[in-house]
């Protein structure tokens, strides 16, 4: 899953004053982070992404991403288990003429889904889980309709019933 905010901040948006957009995710495992910056902020505009009070991206505290006609894209690995399931993402423009505008973008897989992708060794297991599951389920469904099928007043589908049985 691929969560997106694309965010326009005002001009004259200090850092003192920072805005605040909030991303909502599930669960899961960031495996992508892009931030594009159109042309024409030129440096002027900063974005930071925080999970609550942690600054998760750029990981120096207190930086922020610039930049101008740029996609700044990296592959990383952020777990977001507990609740509340959001980023804050934080930005700032200093520029005193226009409004500029940046795209955040973050990659999400389910643990499981990242180990069958990148750890193949794991993929294995995680299918056969997966295969053994489905199987259990359809039987469990087979044998829902089968009770189903003994109280139809419908005889052509009694009659399939012997057929499949023989």
């Amino acid at each position: 899953m691929i969560y997106t905010a694309n965010i326009t901040t005002p001009k004259n948006t200090p850092l003192s004053t920072l805005k605040k957009t909030t991303l909502s995710v599930t669960t899961g495992l960031v495996y992508k982070v892009e931030v594009y910056f159109p042309a024409g902020s030129a440096g002027l505009m900063g974005v930071a992404i925080f999970d609550g009070l942690f600054q998760v991206w750029p990981s120096t505290v207190g930086d922020f991403f610039l930049g101008d006609n740029i996609m700044i894209s990296f592959d990383d690995l952020y777990l977001k288990e507990a609740a509340p399931f959001d980023f804050q993402v934080y930005t700032y423009n200093v520029d005193d003429t226009y409004d500029h505008f940046v795209s955040v973008r973050l990659g999400f897989v389910s643990k499981d889904v990242f180990r069958a992708r990148f750890l193949p060794y794991e993929a294995y297991d995680y299918f056969v889980r997966l295969l053994q599951q489905l199987q259990e389920e359809q039987a469990a469904l087979a044998e829902g309709q089968k009770e189903l099928l003994t109280e139809t007043p419908f005889e052509w589908l009694l009659k399939q019933q012997d057929i499949l049985q023989e």
